[in-house]
């Protein structure tokens, strides 16, 4: 992993907060797999609670400027995505994912 590739990981101090290893690495996989042309760069992951209340995974993720514009047609469905590699492995908090890209970035519609 290149030293500007990173996934950080992060959570509470109860035990339903904690995130598995097996569960941080599907994330990362779909992430990476999906977003890497477009300049992904890492992700945040957290156990986090919804505006209900329900435990869910936080996924912010950043990316690298790149030279070309992005097309927004790659975020479409990853959700859906994340969540059939997430429910694969038993997972049932719903991932809410946030994409940070840098600010001179041109986004293609």
């Amino acid at each position: 992993m290149a030293q500007s590739d990173f996934v950080r990981y992060s959570g509470g101090m109860t035990q339903d907060q904690d995130i598995p290893n097996n569960v941080k690495r599907a994330v990362e996989k779909v992430l990476r797999d999906r977003l890497g042309p477009a300049g992904f760069s890492g992700a945040d992951i957290r156990a986090d609670r919804d505006v209900d209340g329900d435990p869910i995974l936080l996924v912010d993720v950043n990316y690298n400027f790149v030279d070309r514009p992005i097309s927004s047609k790659i975020t479409f469905g990853l959700p859906t995505e994340v969540r059939k590699a997430l429910i694969s492995l038993g997972e049932s908090r719903f991932p809410q994912i946030r994409h940070h890209f840098n600010e001179q970035q041109k986004i293609a519609s």
